[in-house]
């Protein structure tokens, strides 16, 4: 009743069943990111956000619900927490395959053990990939459409973003397919 009332104090011209749709958007979104965080590192020692790891699933949990409450007042910010929690699980499932065949613990071990002879340099230079794509992409789109008001830019920007999904799974997935068929014949000789 009361979240109801707060809903319309703030969307005075709006529909009840929209803070239900917004709701639903947004649960979605978190879902995503929280079973696929917790499929890949149950422990949360793969988790990289350190309040997470510092107040476990139960917090985790719990935090969800002002993130439902604050995404249900507003379609827009619904979609912005949607999109952001699927960016969110495509990180955690991208490569979780070889996650669970070695364990979360072992992972996490080599991935102590690797980082310890690596560079900081390197590290950087690795990482830096979301900053090129994500993060231009981003500035560009809001350029052209804020600046410039140029719809054909950010149509082909998109394009270029469709383009790079699905080429890059079909790529990945066809080389760990090949390299798949190619370790099985090694056994096999």
């Amino acid at each position: 009743m009361l979240v109801k009332l707060i809903f319309q104090l703030i969307m005075r011209d709006a529909d009840w069943y929209w803070y239900l749709i917004n709701a639903f958007i947004v649960i979605i979104g978190r879902l995503l990111d929280i079973l696929s965080t917790r499929y890949v590192s149950k422990e949360l020692k793969l988790e990289t956000n350190k309040l997470a790891r510092r107040i476990g699933w139960r917090g985790v949990i719990l935090i969800q619900t002002p993130i439902i409450v604050l995404g249900s007042l507003d379609i827009y910010l619904a979609f912005f927490i949607f999109i952001w929690s699927l960016f969110l699980f495509a990180n955690n499932i991208m490569g979780s395959w070889n996650t669970k065949q070695i364990g979360e613990e072992q992972y996490y071990e080599d991935l102590k053990s690797r980082l310890k002879q690596t560079k900081r340099w390197q590290i950087i230079l690795s990482e830096i990939s979301y900053i090129l794509t994500f993060t231009l992409t981003g500035i560009f789109v809001l350029v052209f459409l804020l600046v410039f008001n140029d719809i054909i830019a950010v149509f082909f920007l998109s394009l270029a973003l469709i383009c790079q999904g699905l080429l890059t799974t079909a790529r990945s997935m066809k080389y760990l397919f090949d390299l798949k068929k190619e370790s099985q014949k090694n056994n096999e000789n």
